[in-house]
């Protein structure tokens, strides 16, 4: 082979090196512009849904870190950061952890299904506070559907046949509030069907239509701490199945019809530090027996 085509053959290597890195450069360059727009498109869709929540007053915070490298509880819209980090940006990355929303008398129920169907776009909320809502099926189904929700409450809302046995029985549930709720009460047997049989810490029942037909379900979440079920119809029977409640705290009984016989009962929870019996039928002479068994225990009878 001749010098000529030696050289020939050089320069053609030489061409197409060229030519391919030139097209990995454009190609890559096409790759971040696409990668940039798309960033853009989410915060932008984000705020969009966030702007719709604001509408309705939603009130929405977030967890960040602070310069001590402390967790912090802060209000959404207030997030400090590096100044070269546009707060769009910024609060797109914190996303939204906690949220309280309340149905406004003026909203229309299309909107409001709309809202509940966003819900999807904050996979990092954690605790959710409803009041005042219908929960059917399919705004049940879309709270069922964030990954990293363990506190609910859902205070003063109707809840359709079946939805409140799906919500319970959510993993990662800690927190369940039901205050003022209007749900069937054969639903709450989910609690010993589930997860949250070993992850409920907290449920609030308060103000509503609990018999003592709960109770033995009541007993069996092992791990609960905080009880309410003032201004219910539970009676000394329950209070002798939730006695057995082995890390039961904090006991609210305020506006039942439980006497001395039941609160008798709760001598045997070791762990419980307070306890509220107002406009109960509980005697001086049981709580000072009581208090006597244990020390630690503060009681509430005004």
């Amino acid at each position: 082979m001749s010098s000529d085509d030696d050289a020939r053959l050089v320069c053609s290597a030489e061409k197409n090196r060229r030519v391919f890195v030139r097209r990995t450069l454009i190609a890559a360059v096409i790759l971040l512009c696409v990668a940039c727009a798309y960033s853009f498109f989410l915060v932008i869709r984000f705020h969009v849904h966030v702007a719709a929540f604001q509408k309705q007053n939603a009130d929405m915070m977030v967890v960040y870190q602070d310069q001590q490298g402390k967790t912090v509880f802060g209000s959404y819209g207030a997030i400090p950061g590096p100044f070269f980090i546009p707060p769009p940006f910024l609060r797109y990355h914190h996303s939204v952890s906690w949220m309280d929303l309340r149905h406004q008398p003026d909203s229309n129920p299309a909107e409001m299904d709309e809202l509940f169907r966003l819900f999807r776009y904050f996979p990092k909320l954690e605790e959710l506070q409803l009041a005042g809502f219908l929960i059917d099926q399919e705004r049940a189904a879309a709270i069922a559907r964030l990954p990293g929700l363990h506190t609910l409450s859902l205070k003063g809302c109707q809840i359709q046949k079946s939805c409140l046995a799906a919500l319970l029985q959510k993993e990662g549930l800690t927190h369940v509030g039901l205050a003022d709720a209007e749900f069937e009460e054969t639903e709450l047997a989910a609690l010993s069907q589930g997860a949250p049989n070993e992850t409920l810490l907290a449920l609030s029942l308060s103000h509503c239509k609990v018999t003592d037909q709960s109770a033995t379900v009541l007993a069996q979440c092992r791990n609960l701490e905080f009880l309410e079920l003032d201004g219910t119809q539970i009676t000394d029977r329950s209070l002798k199945l939730l006695s057995r409640l082995p890390q039961l705290k904090v006991l609210i009984l305020d506006h039942t019809a439980v006497t001395d016989a039941g609160v008798a009962a709760l001598s045997s929870s070791p762990h419980l530090v307070e306890l509220s019996l107002s406009n109960t039928g509980a005697s001086d002479a049981v709580l000072e027996t009581l208090r006597q068994k244990l020390p630690a225990l503060q009681v509430s009878d005004d």
